[in-house]
């Protein structure tokens, strides 16, 4: 089973070289020395470039000298660039279970001329769990853990797997330009637009339904988890029974308070924050029968995966890309616009068509107030 190592984010301290650097040597002259100290490793050389590789500063001096009691074992020149990296190494742990108690399998050094570190647990199956974290093999310190992986690998619907390829097609698979954090909000976009889109022809796909207890006094009540936007509102306020219940109109909260006179034969729904309000309110216990849309769920970890239906990446990956290169480039941005309506477009027919199911009939989600956070 073969474990890869993603290399951890470099530090502040960032320079080039001002003269040629000898394998074996124990000094260096840069550009800049701030931002470095000693005890800081340094990356010589781009990460994931030949002859690219880590060594432990010993010194700092104001005449912008770096002192290696190792030097490098490959010679550099002048210009390569010189960053600070926290750790030099990686620990790698494994468990039974995704919860279960992770141990420590082993500690290598990263390989900084490489894309990824990369360990052959010869004995690892596609049952075992790993994580890792990343240490500092001169001061003791650790990075926290990473999210837990599975053997099987991060699969093509995984926030991980997405959002490399999306890092990928932008350019910027190291993330220096744009962070993985930003590119995750866009791609948790594309997964609210597209399961509007699947609404729209499937109105039964993301349906729920739930039923909310009533509190004598209380007229504001939490939204269901991952709340869209209601289809239906049925109110009993006199007991849990379906049948006797009456069905709620929508108004916004500013209508007709303080002169209407509401009725429980006849129940309003509004909206507030991250709330849904009846009127009248409550004068005893009751329940209110909730039909409503959700979103898949969160995704937050990297094995997160998206939730929506087979044959979705595409289209997030469009969208995100159109949403990236948006404040950059807007011609650029409006080519994967293009792109992404012309995805969205095939993966909507095709789910429809998979399900043996399409209308043209419009969904008017109305007050779906949208509380998926990114």
């Amino acid at each position: 089973m073969l474990v890869f190592v993603k290399h951890p984010s470099l530090g502040i301290g960032k320079t080039r070289l001002s003269a040629d650097v000898a394998a074996t040597a124990t000094s260096s002259t840069v550009e800049n020395y701030q931002g470095f100290a000693t005890d800081d490793y340094i990356v010589f050389g781009k990460l994931g470039e030949e002859n690219s590789e880590i060594v432990l500063l010993t010194s700092v001096t104001a005449n912008a000298t770096l002192g290696h009691t190792t030097g490098p074992v490959f010679a550099h020149a002048a210009r390569t660039s010189v960053s600070e990296i926290k750790y030099n190494q990686a620990k790698i742990y494994t468990a039974t279970s995704e919860t279960g108690t992770y141990s420590l399998l082993t500690t290598l050094d990263l390989a900084p001329d490489e894309d990824y570190t990369v360990y052959d647990h010869t004995t690892g199956t596609s049952a075992t769990w790993y994580k890792t974290k990343y240490y500092n093999e001169t001061t003791e310190a650790t990075s926290s853990y990473s999210d837990p992986v599975e053997g099987v690998g991060y699969t093509e619907t995984s926030l991980y797997s997405i959002t490399d390829e999306v890092l990928e097609e932008f350019g910027d698979l190291d993330s220096k330009e744009i962070t993985r954090k930003r590119v995750r909000n866009s791609i948790r976009a594309a997964v609210r637009k597209l399961t509007l889109e699947l609404i729209k022809v499937l109105p039964d796909y993301r349906r729920n339904y739930d039923t909310q207890t009533l509190t004598s006094g209380t007229a504001t009540y939490d939204l269901p988890t991952r709340f869209l936007a209601f289809q239906r509102v049925d109110v009993d306020y006199a007991g849990s029974t379906a049948t006797n219940a009456y069905k709620a109109a929508f108004e916004s909260e500013s209508e007709g308070e303080p002169d209407t006179i509401y009725q429980q034969t006849d129940p309003r729904v509004f909206f507030r924050g991250d709330t849904f309000g009846l009127r009248p309110t409550p004068d005893g216990t009751g329940t209110a029968f909730l039909w409503y849309w959700d979103y898949p769920e969160i995704m937050t970890e990297e094995n997160d995966v998206h939730g929506l239906p087979h044959g979705a990446r595409e289209a997030i990956v469009s969208y995100s890309l159109y949403r990236l290169w948006l404040p950059k480039n807007r011609e650029r941005s409006f080519d994967y616009k293009k792109a992404y309506t012309e995805d969205k477009g095939n993966y909507v027919d095709f789910i429809a068509r998979a399900r043996q199911f399409y209308t043209h009939k419009k969904v008017e989600i109305i007050f779906g107030h949208d509380l998926y956070n990114g």
